[in-house]
């Protein structure tokens, strides 16, 4: 018992301390991290694994600090990891010079704060609501689509989750609450930007939903850099594509547990 009392101290220490990745040898730059005593030093033999890592969020950190071979410092860069965060990058000397030293460490000062409102919001935003969203421009869209999802779920013998098919798309949009629990799926079918502003919406707000986007115009591009599990044209549309998208967005549904 005593002996996993000591295992979990040790993680929850590990867990407070401040995630910085060194690039490059930086012998100054790490022992005065390290006089902190709230920072640990993270380093990868390879930067490919280490990019890797950082890319499907297997790495997280707090800040990234290259050896720049011009000593020059230069901040203006951001790293992401994963699909929800983004990192702080340096390009430093060794030692940095002090008045990049002195920002470094403010922005590593303000790391903690900023960690725990993420906390915060997750235990604010609660589970995934069992429930699919359908935004839709027009009264003929939404009744196509509600009697599509409704046949797609019987012929699965699945119960039909329930739907949320607001009238008004934008209004809905601008009121939807931050942070609120993402619905199990979210179906889009809009024409021209309106559709792309509803998409990345959509996905800032809720990072890992399953995404179905139907679209009058090409957005395959924004929708691969959006992470949309399934995209296709209106001249596309019929009950076969939709019941691909959504079984894409179940299927990832049910991998991912779409947090927030």
């Amino acid at each position: 018992m005593r002996k996993g009392c000591a295992v979990d101290s040790k993680d929850t220490i590990r867990e407070q301390k401040l995630q910085v990745i060194l690039c490059g040898p930086l012998p100054k730059t790490e022992r005065a991290l390290l006089r902190r005593g709230d920072v640990e030093i993270i380093r990868e033999k390879k930067n490919l694994n280490l990019l890797i890592g950082l890319n499907n969020g297997a790495i997280d950190c707090d800040m990234m600090i290259v050896e720049a071979p011009n000593g020059h410092g230069l901040y203006g860069l951001t790293y992401p990891m994963g699909k929800r965060k983004t990192c702080p990058v340096w390009m430093v000397a060794d030692p940095p010079h002090e008045a990049i030293w002195n920002e470094i460490n403010r922005q590593l000062g303000e790391a903690p704060a900023k960690r725990q409102a993420e906390r915060d919001a997750a235990i604010t935003v609660g589970p995934p609501k069992h429930e699919i969203l359908i935004l839709a421009d027009t009264p003929q869209q939404r009744d196509r689509l509600t009697g599509w999802a409704r046949e797609i779920y019987a012929s699965w013998k699945m119960t039909l989750p329930p739907l949320t098919v607001p009238e008004d798309v934008k209004a809905y949009l601008r009121e939807l609450p931050r942070p609120s629990a993402p619905p199990a799926a979210v179906v889009i079918e809009m024409a021209g930007v309106d559709s792309l502003n509803a998409a990345e919406q959509i996905r800032r707000l809720y990072p890992k939903v399953g995404l179905v986007w139907c679209c009058d115009l090409n957005f395959s591009a924004q929708a691969y850099h959006l992470d949309v599990d399934y995209f296709y044209l209106f001249s596309e549309a019929d009950i076969g594509k939709f019941g691909i998208g959504l079984n894409r967005a179940q299927l990832l549904y049910n991998k991912r547990g779409n947090t927030l």
